[in-house]
């Protein structure tokens, strides 16, 4: 990893293309029945926490693409009641079709930037810490305009990373290109994170029908917390992850967790998403639900199946020791998962 892109001599942190490097190197290392054992005990965690829908994000290095393989096992839903949505993080369209796949991307090989914390997120404006560095573009825009517009013709559905405001732009450039050389309706296409995005790509993110999947568990983060964030951004730290602008310019936004990155702790979401750093960004509850469930199953097409309570779809729901609607938005967090069910 000498001399790769993120390789922090000095304290020997790993970020962007070293990162990805240590990664394959220690997966190539895991037998497949361990990493069968370890996403199995995945599931069951996921399950506890009252998580029903999990959007598996592989291709993290595995030799011939065993963790896609194995997630495409569980997905026919042998060994697990949950529902699992295989996202390939790769840019390789072809590998994705020679799986016979609908959908591409997640971070990893498809993340356009990098993070707040090691100021490799791509910012318009430069870091309050750094005011020369605004961060880290992965791709030239040309390459990640091919991408989309391949994958775009292939009909896949395509997810990619974007947390700062530069990466957003370059996201909805590219997607914007792909849908101008082959329309489709009704292509669900994903932004994820849009930590910091604007209403100005909120607004075209509702023109184009993109949706964005949101991590409401990034806001009162204790690996980022907000003094450590404004001595990043400054003010621009006050309008991170702002649900109720995603929601107000008609933009399909679902919560979820960003697990390993943060837990996987859906009343978290729920409180976070009531009670944000921002009280102009905060949503009702029945919008933050509505955001962790039919929004969530918009995202990978499933709205005919799950998603809201309904004659003739499948009856997934979980049991909480009290009902979210009635309770202070203070206390959500509080509120305890007792069961989940599923395709009852």
């Amino acid at each position: 990893i000498r001399g790769m892109r993120g390789f922090l001599e000095s304290s020997g942190e790993l970020n962007q293309e070293a990162f990805f490097a240590a990664s394959a190197f220690v997966t190539r290392r895991l037998s497949p029945v361990s990493l069968l054992e370890g996403m199995l005990r995945g599931y069951e965690r996921l399950a506890s926490c009252g998580i029903g829908m999990i959007p598996s994000a592989e291709g993290i290095g595995f030799p011939l693409d065993l963790d896609v393989r194995l997630a495409l096992t569980a997905a026919r839903g042998i060994g697990i009641p949950l529902r699992t949505r295989l996202f390939f993080q790769t840019l390789d369209v072809q590998r994705v079709r020679r799986h016979r796949l609908p959908r591409i991307g997640g971070c990893f090989a498809t993340a356009l930037d990098g993070a707040f914390g090691t100021s490799d997120a791509a910012l318009t404006e430069p870091y309050v810490c750094s005011p020369h560095g605004r961060g880290v573009l992965y791709y030239p825009q040309q390459r990640v305009s091919d991408f989309c517009r391949d994958a775009n013709r292939a009909g896949l559905q395509i997810a990619m990373h974007a947390i700062g405001d530069a990466a957003i732009d370059q996201a909805i450039t590219a997607l914007e290109a792909a849908l101008q050389d082959t329309p489709r309706k009704d292509h669900r296409h994903i932004i994820i994170h849009a930590c910091l995005a604007n209403r100005r790509q909120l607004d075209r993110c509702g023109e184009l029908g993109i949706g964005i999947a949101a991590q409401s568990a990034f806001i009162h983060w204790r690996e980022e917390p907000d003094w450590y964030l404004r001595s990043l951004l400054g003010n621009r730290a006050e309008r991170l992850t702002p649900l109720r602008s995603m929601r107000q310019a008609g933009v399909h936004v679902s919560l979820g967790s960003d697990a390993p990155c943060t837990s996987p702790d859906p009343m978290r979401w729920l409180h976070n998403a009531c009670n944000h750093t921002s009280s102009d960004e905060s949503v009702s509850v029945l919008d933050a639900l509505t955001m962790m469930t039919r929004e969530a199953a918009w995202m990978s097409f499933d709205e005919q199946e799950t998603g809201s309570l309904e004659p003739g779809k499948s009856a997934d729901m979980v049991i909480l020791s009290r009902n979210p609607l009635t309770s202070s938005a203070t206390t959500l967090k509080d509120i305890a998962i007792e069961d989940l069910l599923m395709r009852g």
